[in-house]
């Protein structure tokens, strides 16, 4: 074996398995981009703004069975129809079509008025302005007319656009989750939650498809952390405090975007 040889074994002999290499560790962490954004934590709120346990899964219930009659109105008009009639109220002097269009605003009603007599005392909180029918407007004819809204209508249009069922109906999934997205980043640009944004997020979270992408999750996750925020500048119960809750359980409990 030639000298040369012997050399070369030598040195990959003594060659070590593992080779570290010595890096300028200040100068890379001068350059380094921040991989992972500063998510905020959920914002605490005074106990006695927050919704009761029995009131959630009550509330929790219902919109699990609305959901499953927005369901059936897509799928069979037939037998929506008659699942829908024990839910509307019906007046004799009214037309059934605008009654049934007005639908999601009736239920949101309820629900919101349910959470108001879950809440003991009422301290100052003004109950009528829960029950209100804003959605609809006397004619002179003393018929009610409905507001109806089309999805292209602006978002923070606060006059009387509240979503019709039919304008829900119109949009198909992609339409709905979109608009779901759109309407949650333009409400975190926003200090206070009108019930025209309100009403929008609970039709569109009770039309949604599911299961949801991650999209949409991390904007429900979003929704969540803004309602939360919003509640913590709270003191006293109000009719915005009423809204955030609703909001809150839907993000955080019924599509599991909760952290606890």
């Amino acid at each position: 074996m030639s000298s040369g040889s012997k050399c070369l074994r030598w040195e990959a002999a003594h060659i070590p398995k593992v080779k570290v290499a010595k890096l300028g560790g200040n100068k890379f962490n001068k350059e380094q981009s921040v991989y992972m954004p500063q998510i905020p934590n959920i914002a605490p709120c005074p106990e006695h703004l927050l919704s009761s346990k029995q009131w959630e899964d009550s509330f929790l219930a219902d919109f699990s069975e609305l959901r499953q009659v927005m369901s059936g109105l897509e799928n069979s008009s037939a037998q929506a129809s008659h699942e829908l009639q024990p839910l509307l109220i019906l007046h004799q002097d009214n037309d059934s079509s605008q009654l049934e269009d007005s639908f999601i605003v009736e239920k949101f009603n309820k629900l919101k008025t349910d959470e108001v007599h879950s809440y003991q005392p009422l301290d100052s909180f003004n109950l009528q302005s829960s029950i209100d029918q804003p959605s609809m407007s006397n004619t002179e004819d003393g018929k009610i007319s409905v507001c109806h809204q089309s999805p292209e209508t602006s978002l923070n249009d606060d006059s009387c656009n509240y979503p019709t069922l039919s304008a829900i109906l119109r949009m198909d999934s992609v339409a709905r989750v979109s608009m779901l997205r759109k309407r949650i980043s333009s409400f975190e640009t926003l200090s206070t939650l009108s019930k025209n944004d309100c009403v929008w997020l609970f039709a569109l979270c009770a039309t949604v498809d599911t299961p949801l992408d991650a999209d949409t999750c991390a904007a429900l996750r979003s929704l969540l952390r803004k309602c939360a925020s919003l509640r913590a500048g709270k003191s006293e119960l109000d009719d915005e405090v009423v809204m955030l809750n609703i909001l809150a359980t839907l993000s955080g409990r019924y599509f599991g975007q909760s952290e606890d």
